[in-house]
């Protein structure tokens, strides 16, 4: 209550006459044709900055984040298979990009080979959010997609990449020992003590030089 919501790109601020010069998230149409994005200004009496956090790329080679593009990618990266997952419109991508793949690797024109490659899944990271994300792909692989793709139930991989020695390293060793013989259980390869080098179209570059291939990477 007394709250006013603008969904917006924020572009300056004048100090001196309290103002936020912004530019409208959307392009909106006219009579058929697309405008260009509206600018305006909001007026402040107090003004407070609370920017977040922007994901990191580490600098490896390959991938950029296109978050801060008001024309941003819905991966929120440069690639059209790699993602991010911070946004909503992420989680809806990486769905929809599951599913492609599965449609893909369904058609009859598709070696295996590149089937195999489109039913591989990276997620990078061992982190509570990358942990979690990997029990829900693969919860949403076994019981959803196996359902909807029969031939192709159990021929997909969900590999797991982290460049510590155990996933969750900085809980409790009784937690990370228990995700990792649940995982292992759930045939999700752990591959720890590696580090993503390079991210090629649709490949990974690890420490050990081992080329990864995959459908989807987060």
């Amino acid at each position: 209550k007394g709250v006013n919501y603008v969904q917006a790109s924020a572009t300056d601020i004048d100090f001196n006459s309290k103002e936020v010069l912004c530019v409208d998230l959307y392009e909106h149409m006219e009579n058929g044709v697309k405008q260009p994005r509206k600018e305006f200004k909001i007026k402040y009496d107090k003004l407070v900055l609370g920017m977040g956090t922007k994901s990191n790329t580490f600098g490896v080679p390959g991938i950029a984040s296109t978050e801060e593009d008001l024309d941003h990618s819905k991966t929120g990266t440069s690639r059209h298979n790699v993602f991010f997952l911070k946004q909503l419109e992420h989680a809806r991508a990486i769905r929809n990009r599951i599913i492609e793949c599965f449609e893909r690797a369904s058609s009859s024109f598709v070696s295996e080979e590149e089937k195999k490659r489109l039913l591989t899944f990276v997620v990078v990271g061992g982190g509570p959010t990358s942990i979690e994300f990997t029990s829900e792909l693969y919860d949403f692989l076994q019981a959803d997609v196996s359902r909807w793709y029969p031939d192709l139930a159990g021929k997909y991989e969900v590999i797991l990449v982290e460049s510590g020695k155990h996933q969750l390293a900085s809980f409790d060793g009784k937690l990370s020992n228990y995700v990792e013989k649940l995982f292992k259980r759930r045939n999700i390869s752990l591959l720890t003590g590696e580090s993503v080098k390079k991210v090629k179209e649709n490949s990974i570059t690890i420490g050990s030089g081992k080329e990864v291939q995959f459908g989807v990477c987060v």
